[in-house]
């Protein structure tokens, strides 16, 4: 299996696919990450030892894709000749340099490694900042924020171009997303995957029966979180221009969640209005995705189950219509 995992320069995103080499071994599985721009500083080191990762952008962009193909020569043949474990590529798609898009990836490219899937692994940009600020090779460099949303928009973008090119899924990720789901995608395909959607201005509390919830449903569906991806900071920020970029990626973003998903599960144990909630609800109803509420209220108005299949008033029925579920997804049969 060859996973290619695309995510723009500190997002973090070593510490999910190492966590979850960690889950693959436990479980008698090999998994080797290998990194596509290492490979292609590499290459050009052999005639400049000046080229790194952080100036590789800099060269012509025919030279760029010149070591690209060399580098995914060396990339293929490696794991050809090496068949017995499970590979993550990691890479970039395009580069977002000098306030412009560089295409890196294209249909040959994809045709040639043929992953399985593809992730898109995201990251807020304030904490890309401060990771990439925190690197020796970026901490002479100012990193403007707004930059950095656009290229995560862009890398998620080419992603979702190229592996529709041969026929494959493009999963967004959070960075801190639980390892057991990218573990999941690659090794249970028998699972039905759900996002799970809930009011983010939730009390303590319901934070606290929301993760109790998410950790016994995991059992039987791969569980996609928006909160592995915490934009909070935004939401005060005294810019307006960042501020609306990022909250317009935000409702992107959750309705490609619903997307890659096979169901989408809305968690309300608390009454706070949520315009986001009732928005992916209604996008997952008229995506035909299976819509199942948790809401534990006696009362509540006509159009709470409107765009909803199933609405349960107890957590543990809802529990057993996914085991339900998951059993009739596993038998090959609709949801």
């Amino acid at each position: 299996m060859i996973v290619f995992s695309s995510a723009i320069a500190g997002s973090d995103r070593v510490n999910l696919e190492n966590k979850t080499v960690k889950i693959a071994a436990k479980n008698g599985k090999k998994i080797e990450i290998l990194n596509l721009i290492d490979e292609m500083v590499k290459a050009a080191n052999k005639t400049n030892p000046y080229i790194n990762s952080r100036n590789l952008p800099n060269l012509d962009i025919e030279n760029v894709r010149i070591l690209k193909d060399s580098a995914l020569r060396e990339l293929k043949s490696y794991i050809d000749k090496n068949p017995k474990k499970d590979y993550i590529i990691d890479g970039h798609l395009s580069f977002w340099w000098r306030q412009g898009p560089l295409n890196l990836i294209n249909s040959k490219d994809v045709k040639l490694i043929n992953p399985d899937f593809f992730i898109s692994v995201v990251n807020d940009p304030k904490n890309i900042n401060k990771n990439l600020q925190s690197k020796k090779s970026w901490e002479d460099k100012a990193v403007d924020e707004y930059e950095i949303a656009l290229w995560s928009e862009l890398e998620i973008y080419t992603a979702d171009l190229v592996s529709k090119f041969i026929g494959k899924k493009n999963y967004i990720i959070g960075s801190s997303e639980d390892p057991l789901t990218l573990f999941e995608l690659m090794y249970k395909n028998d699972k039905p995957k759900a996002y799970i959607s809930f009011t983010i201005e939730h009390r303590k509390s319901g934070y606290e029966k929301l993760d109790s919830f998410i950790k016994k449903i995991k059992k039987y569906v791969i569980v996609f979180n928006p909160k592995a991806i915490d934009i909070g900071a935004y939401k005060v920020d005294e810019n307006d221009r960042i501020k609306n970029l990022i909250f317009n990626q935000t409702v992107r973003r959750d309705f490609h969640f619903i997307d890659q998903s096979d169901m989408t599960i809305v968690y309300l144990s608390d009454l706070v209005y949520s315009s986001g909630v009732d928005s992916e609800r209604m996008h997952a109803h008229f995506t035909g995705k299976k819509v199942l509420l948790y809401f534990p209220f006696k009362n509540y108005s006509p159009f709470t189950p409107y765009f909803v299949d199933d609405m349960f008033e107890n957590e543990s029925k809802l529990i057993d219509e996914l085991k339900l579920l998951a059993k009739r997804y596993k038998e090959g049969k609709r949801i």
